[in-house]
């Protein structure tokens, strides 16, 4: 097995380089509060990556980010990846992510693996149910959250894209673009 292989054979470093490369930029701190890892851990497996050419390291308005390198990138990405459309915040894209995480998670659970404060996330919930993107579910004893599954959401990317080329909010360079990014 080459290191290449090998960089990928640790489960949580795997998971690491998958958030990585669903969302390139994505930041240290994010990353640990996502993964629940110590500093030390979680620089171990971003080093470990990096090492083997997998990710690089930039900074991006003094904060250090992470990207996919070239040849690693997942360029056939799922519709629930492909969220440029939305233009999420950084913490709406966290809430996203823990939920992708752990689907059916309730909002205490989000709570403590977020660190965002209960009022602050029923806003940021509010507004990814308002996209569409997470369904919201009434569970035996608590309200849980799920992302919107693929097939679902590709239909609902797709008919929020035709309504934004049709009020000229894109082009059809970025409209073609965006749907192709679906297939």
């Amino acid at each position: 097995m080459g290191s290449e292989d090998f960089a990928l054979e640790n489960e949580k470093r795997r998971m690491i380089f998958n958030h990585i490369n669903a969302y390139p930029g994505v930041s240290f701190n994010i990353l640990k509060n996502i993964f629940e890892l110590t500093d030390g851990a979680l620089r171990y497996h971003l080093d470990y990556l990096e090492k083997n050419d997998k990710i690089n390291c930039g900074l991006d308005k003094g904060v250090r980010c992470y990207y996919p390198n070239a040849g690693s990138v997942n360029v056939h990405r799922s519709p629930g990846e492909t969220l440029e459309l939305y233009k999420l915040t950084p913490r709406q894209e966290q809430v996203l992510d823990t939920i992708k995480l752990y689907p059916g998670i309730n909002q205490k659970e989000l709570v403590d693996r977020t660190r965002i404060s209960r009022f602050q996330l029923s806003k940021e919930i509010k507004k990814l149910i308002d996209l569409n993107l997470v369904n919201k579910y009434q569970s035996e004893r608590n309200v849980c959250y799920e992302f919107v599954p693929d097939e679902e959401l590709k239909f609902k990317i797709i008919r929020r894209l035709v309504i934004k080329f049709i009020k000229n909010e894109i082009d059809e360079e970025k409209f073609l673009q965006l749907v192709r990014s679906l297939e």
